[in-house]
């Protein structure tokens, strides 16, 4: 069925390709492809054209502009047969070359980049849950998101957004599925197990890789390296380390019972002095926690020179007190066993120091320990108790 190409290029007028130029941001694939504003088709420009109608109407100005952002597979020219019309398709990739509109790999962090620096607000359905730990002033925010909505088969409307509180864990969790998206393991909305939970081997000496897909084939995502399957991979629980509320590194933890982690200064040994100043670094103890790992639970031990809290949060509330956690100077004679220790749930946080704080991720399936932000371990000192601030 062939489309009006005619009515859909009159929509450049309202098309800039610059975001400070702009009135709003739109999400250009989540407004294409949003089924419940109508149509019958995967994809459809017709979409976008009702989002602008409905700006117009809300805003009651017929020449509102918008700086549309689209994720580059939205123009693949494999996805043509998507659209109502092959021809909006081809017009998207016109107004892309042209400079109307912008198309890169993955458009969401670009889109609250602009959102964020220019206060822009943006049109679309995606909750960004797992961006909400680079862009935490989305947490709650009731200003700057607008949703279409099309209520009964009437015309669109935009309703504005109360983007709610999201725990920490779920922010994790969505972010890792986005990224196993990009990895192509995800299969019918559910991760590839079959893939992630094998370990794998890259020929680059020196590379703990993560798997993708491509071609039907496991790779290793940096260097498109055909992997070699190297067995069963052993569960791992990560962790976050956030400073001042930002999460500045990340460790993992093996499942493993009989195994005590022992977790402290040198996993901060990376994070920017200008992020953790030196003082307040060594304030925390070399083996500052004691940690185990087993079938998705965290037993926790305090071993620091000052004392460490916990506390539960509370999505969308205030936070329950600190509470002291077990020390070991101050453990019975004897004690042995999990009574040595505090459950660390996933809706917990332990302080390190003040600003310094432990969390659980929500991810099912970490990188490698050599991934990401990792510590390098510190020279070991003569005496701890030398390089350990208490007061």
């Amino acid at each position: 069925m062939a489309s009006d190409l005619a009515a859909f290029r009159g929509m450049e007028r309202h098309l800039r390709g610059e975001p400070d130029q702009a009135d709003y941001l739109v999400d250009l694939s989540n407004i294409v492809r949003e089924t419940g504003l109508g149509g019958g088709t995967r994809r459809s420009l017709e979409r976008l054209r009702l989002v602008l109608a409905a700006l117009c109407r809300t805003t009651g100005d017929p020449d509102v502009t918008v700086h549309a952002i689209a994720d580059n597979s939205l123009l693949d020219r494999r996805h043509d047969d998507e659209f109502p019309d092959p021809g909006e398709a081809g017009l998207l990739r016109e107004w892309r070359d042209r400079g109307l509109i912008a198309a890169i790999g993955k458009a969401d962090p670009d889109l609250l980049d602009h959102a964020k620096v220019f206060g822009t607000p943006v049109v679309s359905s995606d909750n960004f849950t797992g961006h909400r730990g680079d862009h935490p002033w989305i947490q709650g925010d009731r200003e700057h998101f607008l949703t279409p909505e099309r209520p009964a088969g009437g015309p669109v409307r935009l309703v504005r957004r109360d983007m709610r509180v999201v725990a920490d864990r779920e922010i994790s969790r969505e972010g890792e599925r986005d990224d196993l998206k990009a990895r192509n393991l995800m299969v019918g909305g559910r991760p590839r197990a079959d893939i992630l939970e094998r370990s794998w081997r890259c020929p680059r000496q020196g590379c703990n890789p993560g798997p993708a897909i491509r071609g039907g084939k496991v790779v290793c995502r940096s260097h498109g390296t055909l992997l070699a399957d190297a067995g069963p991979r052993r569960p791992r629980l990560q962790l976050k380390i956030l400073v001042d509320g930002r999460c500045q590194a990340w460790e993992n933890l093996a499942e493993d019972e009989s195994r005590e982690f022992a977790l402290g200064r040198g996993h901060l040994a990376r994070i920017d002095p200008e992020l953790l100043a030196e003082r307040r670094r060594l304030a925390v103890s070399r083996h500052h926690l004691v940690i185990v790992a087993h079938r998705g639970t965290l037993r926790v031990l305090d071993t620091s020179k000052g004392r460490s809290r916990i506390r539960t949060l509370r999505p969308g509330g205030a936070a329950s007190p600190w509470r002291p956690l077990p020390h070991r100077d101050d453990l019975p004679p004897g004690a042995a066993g999990a009574a040595r220790y505090a459950a660390f749930g996933p809706d917990e946080e332990i302080e390190l120091v003040p600003g310094v704080v432990l969390r659980r991720s929500g991810q099912r399936w970490p990188g490698e320990r050599t991934e990401g932000v990792r510590a390098r371990p510190p020279r070991r000192p003569r005496h701890d108790d030398e390089l350990t601030l208490t007061d």
